[in-house]
């Protein structure tokens, strides 16, 4: 995988960097880090995990990187 797919935005692929330095991950903390509204970022989420990019940890909004989402950004530094 060398591109992102179509439906990808770029705060995704900032979701996937924050979550490869520090997973898992609480929604919340890392929607205000990002400096985004959290309703967003829950909808990116919801997104992610549908493609299998990160998946939920726990009940409380926890991701982590699966390894698909890892690949993708292994792909995009690779690229750049």
């Amino acid at each position: 995988m060398t591109e992102p797919p179509d439906w990808m935005r770029p705060v995704d692929r900032d979701i996937l960097a924050a979550l490869e330095r520090a997973q898992p991950e609480y929604v919340p903390l890392l929607a205000n880090r990002l400096g985004l509204h959290l309703t967003y970022v829950e909808r990116r989420f919801e997104r992610l995990v549908e493609h299998d990019f990160v998946e939920p940890v726990s009940g409380e909004a926890v991701y982590r990187l699966t390894s698909r989402g890892e690949s993708l950004l292994d792909a995009e530094r690779e690229a750049e």
